[in-house]
This record gives C-alpha cells, structure tokens and sequence, in this order.
C-alpha cells in the first residue's frame, strides 16, 4: 500500500467515530434503527466514493481496498462504543435511594484534580470515590467506584493537591438533563467525564497526607511567582495565558471576558504556545547537533505537557512538534498536513471519545487552517509588509474554519473576533514569549524570573482594559439560531471544496455568500413566519417569551442567574438579537437587566407596577398584536390573549384562593399556575373553571396532588419536570425538550 491508501484508512477512521454523531453522545445503547442507519451508511459510502473517484484519479484504489475501508469505519464505530462510559455496579451514583433526589453521605476517595472557582463563588473539583457512608441511615463506610463531581463551599477548601485522600459530607446527587431548550446539559457533561453523579459538598471532614507530584509543584511556583511580581489577578492572567486556564483557577469572570470577545484561545494552552516555544528552544539550540535538539526539545515538551495537563490541544501540538524535530534529526523536510493526521489519529485512538471534545475539534481546525488557508490571504495581501500581512491572514483563516462550528455550538458569532485578533496578536505574542522565559527563570533563578516577569504588568493591563471595552460595543455577539447538522456539513463541504478545486479557488467569493445565505436565510424566514410562546424554567417564577413573526416579548427575565443560563441561551438558539418588549411584573433588580442589555438589545421595558409599588390593574397593554392585562396584585393575575386562545397566568404564595380570583368569570383555555405550594383548593379551582390545559410552575408537587389532577382528568404539565413548554397556533401545547427527543 502507498500513503494514499494509508491516508485514506486513516479518514476511514475518523468518519466512523464522526458518523456515531448520528445518535448522539454519549450514548452508551443506540437503538436498532441507528445501528442499521449507521451500517449501511458506512456500507454504501466507500463502495459510492469508488464509483466517483474511478474515472477521475489515476491512483485511485481498486474495489476490494473500499471493502476494507468499510470495515475500518466498523470498527471504529464499535471502538468508540466499547470506550464510552458506563457506571459500573458498584458505581457511587447507585447509592442514592429511589425515594430521594440526593442523598446525604460522606465520602472517602482520592483527589484526582486542583480545586477551581466556579461561577457562583464555590470551588470544585473531580474526587475518585472509594467508599461511602450514608448519614441518614445506620450503616458504616461501604466500598464504591466512580468518579465524582464535587463542589464546596470556597472558605470550606483548605489547600489541597491531586493524589491527597479525603472526606468530604455533603448531599450526592445524580445530575438532570437541561428542562430549558440551549441551557448547558449538566449531566451530559459529567457523562463524557466518566461521571455519574455528584457531591454538593458542605465541608472536608478529613485530608490525607500527600507528597505533591513534580508537575504540580512546578506549576505552583510560576504561578506563585507571577502572582508575587504583578499582584494576583495580573499573575493569574499570565499563568493561565503560559499554561491554560485549566492549569490555573482564573477568576470566572476574567475567564468569562476572554470568551465573550473571543479569545478563549489566549488563555488555553494550545498549539500557538508550543510553536512559540519551539521558536525558543530552536534558537536557543541552534548551534547544537539535530539529535541533540531532538533530545533538549522533546524533554522541554514533555515538561511543558505536564505543567499544562494532559489536553487534547496541547498533545496534538506536542506530538507535531515532535514530528518537526524529528524531521530535523532525519534531514528531512516535515510534511505539516501529514503530521497533523498522524497525530490526530494518534490521539484518536488513544481515546477516540476525543472526536467530540470542542477543543480538540477546534485546535485541528485551527491548525488545519494556518497550513492550507492561512498562506493563501498571506499571498492576497502581498501589498502589506510580510509580518503585517501574516499577522492579518492568520485570525482570518483561522475564523473562516472554526467560526461555522462555534456558531453551530454556542449559537452565536462576534462581529469583534476578528479585528481585536488582529490588534491583539503582536501583544499577545509578546505576552506568551516573554512569559514562557520568565517562567523558566522563576523555575531556576526564583529573583531573577520575579523581576523580569515585571516587565509584563503593563501589556497585560493594556489586554484587560482593551477586552473590557469590547463587550460595550454593539453586537458583540449576534445570535444566529439553532444550525442544524446539515447545514454545518454543506458548509464545511464547500471549505473543503473551495481548498480542493482548482476552479472554486476563484468562486471563494461565491461560496462564501453561499454559506452566509445558508446561515443567515433560515433565521429570517424563521422570525418573519413563526408565532410561539415559550415557558421557560426560573429560579423564582416562570419566564415567558412571546415571539410574532420577529417580534418579541419577554414577561420577567428572572434573576442574574436565569438570565445567564436559561434567557440568554434560548434567545441564542431561537436567532433572537433584539427585544421588543421586556414587562416586569415585579420590582426588578437592575443587575438582571443590565447583564441582558450587554448582550441584547431592548426597545422598551414595561412595568406593571406603579411608582408606589402597586399593581395598575386599569391598565391594558398591547404588545406585538397580544392583549396583555393584570387583574390583581396578590396574587398577581395576568391574562392575555393570542390567536383567540384565552391565557390566565396566576402567580400565588399562599394556598388560599383570593376573592378576586375565585369570582373569576373569565374563561380560559390555558391557565399557568406558579407559586410555592400547590393545595387541593387550587386543583378545585382548576376542575371548577375547566381549562383545556394547565401548566404548574412550582418546586415540588406531593403525589396526592399528582393522583388528583390525573383523576379529575385534567390536562396538565409540570415545568420543573416536563421542561419548557411551547405553545403554537397549530400544535398547541408540547413540552419543548421531550418533543424534540421523540422526534430524534
């Protein structure tokens, strides 16, 4: 066999990791109709390759060799399921009783990661469980598997390092799918970990004695050293831009302004930082022998994947840097797009669940782009002097690949990426290089490194401020909805295209309005014909969002957290960019508002209270063709009506049924119920007012209620359990998520 049909084994095997997307991951059981749908996919498509490439490519292999194909794609597909995790029967997540949603317990296990901060001011970190002693029963420590999720109070987190053996008491929990549409699937996540449950943790009850691994710490002194030469959140900066936010516990909001202006990349230890750092090292080694170099290059990559943490990223970046010193040894010029193959598939086949990590996706297409599309602007703009126009072609290629795959992840795109890319480069590049020196300073002359790294405060100071001002431009994120798979597939096959074809290398004009049509054409014909209301989830009461063919209305926007995992998400996957009207129906706190218009544009707010904090229940708005009017202050009583169907949104604290409302004559089809307590008189007042459906927003119904509204044979959801809900003009009501789960 030649290298082409190496090559093409090679793709053969990325496609069959890449074509188990098909039932989603992880997904540990696909049903009999996805495995058929995948075998005969990966049975048609080589045999389909042949017939096309026959008479086209002179070297193209003979029928029997696309036979093998096919079975390479198999086995990739039964690869990847045999890898995909599954709790064992001793797993810790079995502990919880069926009767509970947690359970209290304290746990023994070992530390497997360094605690870090998250978003809402706790620290966490992942803990091998090896037994368990359930608090609200008799029973002693018992022996468990598993790999635990775990979170702590941040004054309850003394120091504690990787290796160390703890107890930890706090409630084990399993973790839930999302119930709002683009919210983060918690519980997926933790799947892909290996993790099955929890631990909302409540203290440390016991810390093992631990000597500290080499790499940790190694890490512990830059970090420790940049932090005493430029103050703490400076030098957590410059750690986290040398050795990755993974390796450095970033401050949730600086980590969180770096993503929202799009440069994640910056503070993710990733193959920019290892080619800098074979820059260093070849210069520093440049008057050695190849096999020398070879030896001080692979040493200093080892170390520096140690101090960084085993990432996808940086191995693939490691292992290309290998390649290139190796090709040194040999004399030999190294093939860049041969390397990055080979140490993708090498990567891959270490861990193949790897192929739906989005930072492995988005260094391969990053790194993918600098090789084939990167040179090509550099060419175009050959009127520029060579590191001003190398400077520009780099972010703009890297964009062109990455950006159809971020948009399809998160739903969005940043108009700024690019630009302050651009404008970033050169400091950044400054930053990364003078870090990693000073770095090795700190490391061997603790003072000398301490001084020099001072030289940094200023340019860093200079990248803070500068990304502090970008969110306060407009369209700093524009929504671009839900892509769907086929879509990001025809995108990427026209990139591909387009770098392939020879006639297409002048048609990239063509293909990109192609692909921007292809973005942008779905999100206007969406918002110009689409009428739906939408309950969404809130940590207090139900949030409502009324869209009318691009109009959009949104009763109570929630709290800080509502806004930041479940409005901003869904307005992102629905393609919405702007607000028609936000009414609040209670005092509102500025802080929710304020975090929604950085991201979103608000035309006009409404509140339905007076200035002397009462309910005007005269007033009657019309909002984008929906009647909206308030009956009654406590409980808040709010009908509206859309497309003749009569709404009656009642928001109750007590158990006890208002005069006003019970003398309610108004008929309804829809009746929303939230508060804290659902009695048997509400169910009464439901029977005695017979709406077609009734929706329940509220933290916990007991079963004797259940068994009762089933009984009266009402129509009924529960938000906290059946998800958000969505009502249309000729589906009426579905709950959002599960309706998509059966459609899938």
């Amino acid at each position: 066999m030649n290298r082409f049909h190496y090559i093409i084994l090679i793709f053969a095997y990325f496609g069959g990791l890449l074509i188990t997307g098909l039932w989603g991951f992880p997904n540990s059981n696909p049903s009999w109709q996805q495995w058929i749908l995948v075998v005969f996919l990966i049975t048609i498509i080589p045999p389909s390759l042949f017939i096309v490439l026959n008479n086209r490519w002179r070297r193209c292999p003979k029928f029997p060799f696309w036979l093998i194909v096919s079975l390479v794609a198999l086995l990739a597909v039964f690869y990847f399921q045999w890898r995909i995790p599954s709790p064992a029967v001793t797993d810790i997540s079995y502990s919880i009783q069926d009767n509970f949603s947690s359970q209290r317990v304290q746990v023994l296990g070992k530390l497997l990661s360094e605690p870090r901060l998250t978003n809402n001011n706790r620290k966490k970190f992942w803990l091998q469980a090896q037994r368990v002693k359930l608090l609200d029963h008799s029973e002693d420590f018992k022996t468990v598997t598993g790999k635990v999720y775990i979170t702590l109070p941040i004054n309850e987190v003394k120091p504690i390092y990787p290796g160390q053996v703890l107890i930890i008491e706090g409630n084990l929990y399993t973790p839930r799918s999302p119930k709002n549409p683009g919210a983060f699937d918690f519980k997926q996540y933790l799947a892909k970990q290996g993790s099955f449950s929890g631990i909302k943790g409540e203290k440390i009850v016991f810390i093992g004695k631990q000597n500290l691994l080499i790499w940790t710490q190694l890490r512990s002194r830059i970090i420790q050293g940049f932090t005493k030469s430029l103050g703490e959140q400076n030098g957590l900066v410059i750690s986290s831009i040398i050795l990755g936010r993974r390796a450095v516990d970033l401050p949730p909001e600086i980590r969180d302004l770096f993503v929202n202006i799009g440069l994640s990349h910056v503070l993710a230890a990733s193959g920019f930082h290892v080619a800098l750092l074979l820059g260093i090292i070849f210069w520093i080694t440049q008057s050695l022998s190849p096999t020398k170099k070879l030896i001080i290059g692979i040493t200093i990559l080892i170390i520096y994947v140690g101090l960084t943490g085993i990432q996808p990223s940086i191995l693939r970046a490691t292992l290309m840097g290998i390649a290139i010193l190796i090709g040194q040894v040999l004399d030999r010029k190294t093939n860049a797009l041969g390397a990055l193959l080979l140490s993708g598939f090498l990567l891959l086949i270490f861990n193949p669940l790897w192929i739906w990590d989005l930072g492995f996706q988005l260094s391969f297409l990053a790194t993918f782009a600098l090789l084939v599309t990167s040179p090509v602007i550099e060419a175009k703009l050959d009127f520029l002097p060579p590191k001003l126009s190398s400077m520009v072609a780099v972010p703009v290629a890297v964009s062109i690949w990455t950006s159809p795959l971020i948009m399809y992840v998160f739903h969005s795109f940043s108009f700024y990426t690019i630009p302050f890319n651009i404008l970033a480069t050169p400091l950044i590049m400054f930053l990364v290089i003078a870090g990693i020196i000073s770095a090795i300073f700190i490391l061997i002359i603790p003072t000398i490194g301490i001084e020099t790294a001072k030289i940094l405060f200023w340019p860093i100071e200079i990248l803070l401020q500068s990304a502090q001002q970008i969110p306060q431009f407009t369209l700093t994120a524009f929504a671009v909805g839900q892509i769907s798979l086929g879509i990001l597939i025809i995108i990427y096959g026209i990139l591909i295209t387009i770098w392939l074809n020879k006639t297409w290398h002048k048609r990239w004009k063509l293909g990109g309005v192609v692909i921007i049509s292809l973005i942008i054409l779905p999100i206007v014909y969406k918002n110009l014909t689409l009428f739906k209301i939408t309950l969404l989830e809130g940590n207090d009461i139900p949030i409502i969002v009324m869209q009318n063919r691009g109009k959009v209305t949104v009763i109570n926007i929630g709290n800080e957290s509502d806004v930041k995992y479940t409005l901003l998400p869904f307005l992102y996957e629905q393609g919405i960019n702007q607000i028609t009207a936000a009414i609040f129906t209670d005092s509102q706190n500025q802080l929710p508002i304020s975090l929604l218009e950085q991201k979103i544009k608000i035309n006009h707010t409404i509140n339905l209270f007076s200035n002397q904090n009462t309910l005007d229940t005269k007033r009657q708005l019309s909002v984008n063709s929906i009647s909206i009017k308030a009956l009654n202050q406590s409980p808040l009583i709010l009908t509206w009506k859309s497309h003749n169907t009569p709404w009656l949104w009642i928001n109750s604290q007590t158990e006890e049924i208002n005069v006003v409302l019970d003398n309610q004559k108004q008929y309804s089809d829809i009746i929303l119920w939230s508060g804290k307590k659902l009695s048997l008189n509400w169910v009464k007042w439901f029977i005695k007012h017979k709406p077609n459906m009734v929706i329940i927003s509220t933290k916990y119904i007991p079963r004797f209620i259940k068994n009762e509204l089933t009984k009266r044979h009402l129509q009924w959801y529960w938000i906290q359990e059946d998800g958000a809900i969505q009502w249309t003009p000729k589906q009426g009501i579905k709950p959002i998520l599960r309706n998509q789960e059966e459609d899938s």
